[in-house]
């Protein structure tokens, strides 16, 4: 049988012990409670980096998106300025909330919204930028329309003025010579006699043409088709308005003064039957462009 000595003993031991596992226990748990605490600050700092790196790209992006725009109109420009200003503003307000938010996972939360406020703002803008750019596309597309027609417009006028100033030549009056032989001339209706032709007409008045000197070129063809002219006696050719040569019997310059002018023009062969029978074309050019022609009869 135990003594009360033996048996108070015994007692305390087992309070030490209890004491030691609770205190073992309790040691456990704070130790598991630091760590998880530890765990869960370096968990809430890492995801505050994830985000302020996400916030600071879009930053940076948006910018990048946005002056893509530039230099396309006065307009778009003036609005990027605007969507710029506030880009820079929400950049200065996600740098502040460091130090003015120290709760972590508050400073999360304002961070995510940051960003999301941060897309919003971009996605406006970029819908006010497409909304400009079709009013632009729109401005430009009625501008060449306009463009168009008004060079068409001034093609018109231009034609119309070119066509307006074209000198016109009337009222042919056609002579044939024969060349007697003391080298006087009289007038004769057969073919096998004439020596000469003179051509009369009137260039008519015209306020719009050039005034000033112009080449008048008279090119005669005879019945069979073939043109007139004799390089001795100053034929040759030249170029029409069109560039196509023309072989002229003669040439003359004139003092145009805008109004109406009777011109005469010669042309003389030195042999006898140079002039075959038939219906004789004669046709008058100035400035490279057919002012007027007429006709002859040569018996």
């Amino acid at each position: 049988m135990e003594t009360p000595n033996q048996e108070q003993g015994k007692n305390k031991s087992t309070i030490w012990i209890v004491l030691l596992l609770l205190s073992a226990v309790l040691n456990i748990y704070q130790w598991r409670n630091h760590e998880t605490t530890v765990n869960n600050y370096d968990q809430r700092v890492d995801t505050l980096i994830v985000e302020r790196v996400n916030v600071e790209k879009e930053l940076s992006d948006t910018k990048s998106e946005l002056e893509k725009y530039r230099g396309i109109s006065a307009n778009l420009d003036s609005l990027l300025n605007e969507a710029q200003a506030k880009i820079d503003e929400q950049g200065k307000k996600i740098r502040n909330l460091g130090s003015s938010e120290k709760n972590l996972k508050l400073l999360n939360e304002k961070m995510k919204q940051q960003l999301a406020d941060l897309q919003l703002l971009r996605d406006e803008y970029l819908g006010r930028i497409d909304s400009l750019l079709m009013a632009n596309k729109q401005l430009v597309a009625e501008k060449e329309e306009l463009t168009g027609q008004k060079e068409e417009l001034k093609k018109n006028l231009e034609t119309t003025t070119a066509t307006a100033s074209v000198l016109k030549a009337e009222y042919f009056k056609v002579q044939s010579f024969k060349r007697k032989g003391n080298g006087k001339f009289v007038e004769t209706a057969l073919a096998k006699r004439t020596h000469k032709l003179s051509v009369c007409f009137d260039v008519l008045d015209n306020k719009i043409a050039k005034t000033g000197e112009k080449a008048v070129y008279m090119k005669i063809t005879e019945p069979g088709g073939k043109a007139v002219g004799n390089k001795s006696t100053g034929s040759s050719s030249f170029r029409t308005s069109g560039g196509e040569e023309v072989m002229y019997a003669a040439m003359k310059n004139i003092d145009f003064t805008g109004a109406k002018q009777n011109v005469c023009m010669d042309y003389e062969e030195q042999q006898d039957k140079m002039f075959p029978p038939g219906t004789y074309m004669l046709e008058v050019y100035i400035d490279g462009n057919l002012a007027g022609a007429g006709t002859c009869v040569l018996r």
